[in-house]
């Protein structure tokens, strides 16, 4: 009995069902009658022999029927399991082949090789903590073999135990110098780490291994992309590229990579390579989006945006950044959603909530969006753009409660580490140097162009080109819309390239100026550039700056000869590419040159003139229509709330203690602004019903009610510019303290140009002493009016045609 039941075991077909995706065999493992007589023959040493060897030929179909044979016959040897483990595993049979390997180890605990397959098995099943736990068993029993260090790396890495993982790859590195993949790995392990140096040194020394290691190459590129060396990260990425031209990754590092340099057109291209070889490739589309932005191709951004979230509807940063698009397109409730799905998707996403919260700021929800600041903040306490957004968000509301932490954000923020927009920060520093520096930063960040020479072009008409988003209902249209209209035509061509999404009656009086208007708001930056290049233009100006809406990288690419800053922007743009800056003698003072990356172009007034052809309203008002008392001093300031700092306030508040009954007038820019205000008299003893806010109200009607007030107050680091130079057309004394900056230096170059330098003050307590002798000596605002009056008539100020002959002049010493 027993020997026909050895018998019927022998030659019962036995059938294995192994998926063969993993491996080239296509059919089931059996084991047929010929093949059990044939092993029946051999001893279990031979049996044992014949399979390591047919294993080690690469026959692994026989290999594997004969250790299914040895196996079916009862035998037990442990290397049998875990070979045999191997050639399941092989075939993908995980769980199968961890059977086996627990099997051998149970006859041979001390087995190294089958520990260490076992956790090469658990690894791939996902097992990764019983992972380790194997590869360290192996360790413990061979101290010395490089590839489960190596393993145990990679498990370590992929529990987020970086600093151990890094071990096991030195250890690895130690017993086998030249081992590539642990250099590789280590230096992916000291990326993770935020060990720049250290991993751009190991990728260097798997490259040296294995010069060929595609890879590596387009590791290393990353890295020194990382670290800053951008020229040398192209290089490497390319090389990446040639040691296997279907690297798709590589393509879309190399895409990055060029992003950086601002070569946006090749950039754009490495991307759109990279989704041709991975269509796939959510990644890939969301960085396209990326370039098409800088490119100033909006809606093409928006749609590859959409299609990196159609294939990973989860891919949070993809979110975040179609919420930018659709901000840029003025899709604000689109943004909004956008960003909330990111921090849905991934609430720890610091850049998300900051994003949020700009949204919340534009929409007025100001309370919100400071929360969505600290949210990021909190996150990533090293966010420079979100203490950006807290600073200038709290000083748009007059919420002064945490100056101290601000001031000392200040020192750095901008100068070090992420560069932020520095119009922001205007109000809140009068430190030239620091501007500067924020600005050649911003500029070098985020508008890094290659550069073309443009050539002048020999022809009897010179060609000059403003550029703005403020051809509209604005201040700077305001002060320029003379200028346009009084060019002498017959000698210079005016183009107006428009970016106003937006069109009124000022629109329209440009339109009618003389000039060739073009509206360029649906041209993409290259477009925009070829468009202004092929009007051959000799001077382009550039009215915006960093203001918001503004198109710097049409300036960055280059589009004349000669490219100046001019009235939307009060100081240094730091760009490369900006060769002048319109200013004055007081405005920019010799010493202060050196505050400047642009040359300075002096004019020999002031280096504004306001429109002489405002209409003033001659409608009979009187203090009540605009909630004034009947009597009373009445000081003004219709400066708008953000530039107002704890400063200035403070000596106002002085000045309504010491006047009796006299009332502050302000402008009002949002209700969050004035309740804080409020407070803030409280705070300092003052009745808040003396602060009275101004609504907004068309040129022609404002201007008038300026006869109402005694006294404009300035602010210091952010002087009024239109707003002063209302005052003074309307009649009113402005009194102002000049700083270092160009932007607290314009109310004086205003003052000094009209005639009334002795409204300028140099000191806060200079400041305060003229407000108040000037409130308590009713004769002496009688006098200031009445010479305001007589002056405004004949001063460089207000004449428009001197200043346009007098800036023509110098775009023609500029052109000989």
């Amino acid at each position: 009995m027993g020997g026909q039941e050895e018998k019927k075991k022998v030659t019962e077909v036995k059938t294995f069902p192994v998926p063969f995706a993993l491996g080239e065999i296509k059919e089931n493992i059996t084991i047929n009658t010929n093949i059990s007589s044939k092993l029946s023959e051999l001893s279990k040493g031979q049996i044992i022999n014949q399979a390591i060897q047919f294993h080690a030929q690469g026959n692994i179909q026989k290999a594997a029927k004969y250790y299914q044979y040895f196996i079916d016959q009862g035998f037990k040897d442990p290397r049998v399991l875990a070979n045999y483990g191997v050639i399941l595993k092989g075939f993908g049979n995980s769980q199968e082949a961890e059977l086996l390997y627990r099997k051998a180890i149970e006859l041979n605990p001390n087995f190294a090789d089958a520990h260490y397959n076992l956790g090469n098995t658990l690894r791939d099943l996902g097992k990764l903590k019983e992972a380790e736990l194997s590869y360290r068993k192996a360790i413990e029993i061979s101290p010395n073999y490089a590839n489960t260090l190596y393993n145990l790396g990679t498990i370590l890495s992929d529990l987020g135990k970086l600093q151990d993982a890094e071990f096991s790859y030195r250890q690895a590195i130690i017993i086998n110098p030249n081992y590539t993949e642990a250099h590789y790995n280590l230096g992916n392990t000291l990326r993770d780490l935020g060990k720049l140096k250290d991993a751009e040194l190991s990728y260097r020394k798997a490259i040296k291994i294995s010069p060929n290691y595609a890879k590596v190459h387009c590791n290393l590129g990353t890295i020194l992309r990382d670290l800053g060396k951008l020229k040398d990260a192209e290089l490497y990425t390319r090389k990446a590229i040639q040691l296997n031209p279907d690297f798709a990754e590589a393509y879309s590092n190399l895409g990055n990579i060029l992003s950086d340099l601002g070569n946006l057109k090749e950039a754009e291209i490495s991307q759109k390579k990279t989704i041709e070889l991975k269509p796939d490739c959510a990644e890939a589309h969301s960085n396209l989006g990326n370039i098409l932005r800088d490119l100033g191709k909006l809606k093409d951004a928006e749609l590859s945006y959409r299609k990196a979230i159609e294939i990973s509807p989860n891919y949070a940063n993809a979110h975040s950044n179609l919420g930018n698009i659709l901000r840029d397109l003025g899709k604000l409730k689109g943004a909004e959603l956008s960003y909330r799905k990111a921090i849905e998707i991934s609430p720890n996403y610091a850049n998300a909530h900051y994003n949020l919260g700009n949204i919340l700021k534009d929409i007025g929800n100001f309370g919100d969006a400071l929360k969505q600041f600290k949210q990021a903040l909190k996150l990533n306490n090293e966010l420079s753009l979100a203490k950006y957004a807290l600073i200038i968000t709290k000083g748009k509301i007059c919420d002064w409660s945490d100056e101290v932490t601000h001031n000392i954000w200040l020192k750095s923020l901008g100068i070090q580490g992420k560069s932020i927009e520095p119009l922001g920060l205007f109000p809140l520093e009068d430190n030239p140097s620091n501007h500067l520096k924020r600005s050649k930063n911003y500029y070098i960040e985020n508008f890094t162009r290659p550069s073309k020479c443009i050539q002048s072009y020999e022809k009897n008409i010179i060609h000059i080109g403003y550029f703005s988003a403020d051809f509209r209902t604005h201040p700077v249209m305001q002060m320029l819309a003379p200028l346009i209209e009084i060019h002498d035509k017959s000698r210079f061509k005016i183009y107006l390239y428009s970016l106003a999404k937006k069109e009124d009656e000022y629109t329209e009086r440009a339109k009618m100026s003389g000039c060739i208007f073009k509206n360029i708001t649906e041209l993409n930056d290259i477009e925009a550039v070829e468009l202004a290049r092929s009007d051959k233009l000799d001077i382009a100006v550039d009215l915006m700056g960093y203001t918001r809406n503004n198109r710097m990288p049409i300036f960055s690419y280059r589009v004349a000869p000669i490219q100046i800053n001019y009235l939307g922007f009060p100081g240094s743009t730091g760009s490369d590419t900006i060769d002048y800056i319109i200013g004055d003698n007081i405005t920019i003072p010799r010493e202060n040159e050196k505050f400047y990356t642009e040359k300075i172009i002096r004019m020999p007034n002031c280096f504004l003139c306001d429109d002489n052809k405002k209409e003033i309203s001659k409608e009979s008002i009187c203090r009540k229509d605009f909630n004034l008392p009947d009597q009373g001093f009445i000081f003004t300031c219709f400066n708008e709330n953000y530039k107002i700092t704890k400063k200035e306030f403070n000596i106002w508040m002085n000045l309504l203690i010491k006047i009796e009954g006299s009332v502050l007038w302000l402008y009002k820019s949002n209700q969050c602004s004035m309740n804080n205000l409020y407070k803030e008299a409280r705070k300092r003893k003052v009745n808040p019903d003396r602060l009275i806010f101004a609504e907004r109200l068309a040129m022609n009607k404002h201007l008038p009610r300026h006869s109402l007030g005694d006294l404009a107050l300035d602010t210091f680091n952010y002087n009024g510019g239109a707003t002063t130079s209302c005052a003074l057309l309307a009649g009113l004394p402005v009194l102002t303290k000049i700083g270092q900056s160009f932007m607290a230096r314009v109310s004086a170059s205003l003052l000094s140009s009209i005639g009334l330098s002795e409204l300028i003050t140099y000191s806060e307590s200079e400041y305060e002493e003229k407000a108040l002798y000037i409130a308590n000596n009713p004769k002496e605002i009688l006098r200031l009016k009445s010479k305001l009056n007589k002056l405004k008539e004949t001063s460089t100020l207000f004449n428009s045609e001197l200043f346009t002959r007098d800036l023509e002049s110098k775009f023609i010493e500029l052109v000989k």
